[in-house]
């Protein structure tokens, strides 16, 4: 996929996640679409860091289901959509660190119960935003501005 759609697709998510914050009923009456978004965000950021890093292979795409999966399989996984060693790309244990944040419970949140507390939500959000300052330490350039 072409980076500026990448793009796109972040700002999309960035504008609802910026609504649902304004929302005075909170957060969790979004906790799913809430959820979704930041799974998709987080998928985004991801591949538009490895195309930024120049470390993904032409026409390869990068499943948020692999993102949910234990480290060693998840890089199993990576190694093969990869032109370069993932070690040799800048921030990489932290970037994946914070997507496996972001992307785990996913399917428990958006097709379970509803939540309780806006906790989990909260802390989603906060790996989220996380995970784009990594993004951005690594390529050296912001995705979007604040």
């Amino acid at each position: 996929m072409q980076e500026e759609k990448h793009i796109a697709g972040l700002l999309e998510v960035k504008r609802n996640l910026e609504n649902v914050l304004k929302d005075p009923e909170g957060l969790l009456p979004h906790q799913r679409l809430l959820m979704a978004g930041l799974s998709l965000g987080m998928q985004h950021m991801i591949e538009l860091w490895l195309h930024k890093s120049r470390a993904i292979k032409p026409g390869a795409s990068i499943k948020h289901e692999w993102l949910a999966s234990e480290e060693r399989r998840l890089k199993i996984r990576l190694a093969g959509a990869l032109t370069k060693q993932l070690e040799t790309i800048k921030n990489s244990d932290k970037v994946l660190s914070l997507a496996r944040d972001v992307e785990r419970d996913r399917n428990d949140i958006i097709y379970g119960a509803p939540l309780t507390s806006d906790r989990i939500l909260k802390l989603k959000i906060e790996a989220f935003l996380e995970l784009k300052k990594a993004v951005e330490e690594s390529i050296g350039e912001a995705l979007w501005q604040d």
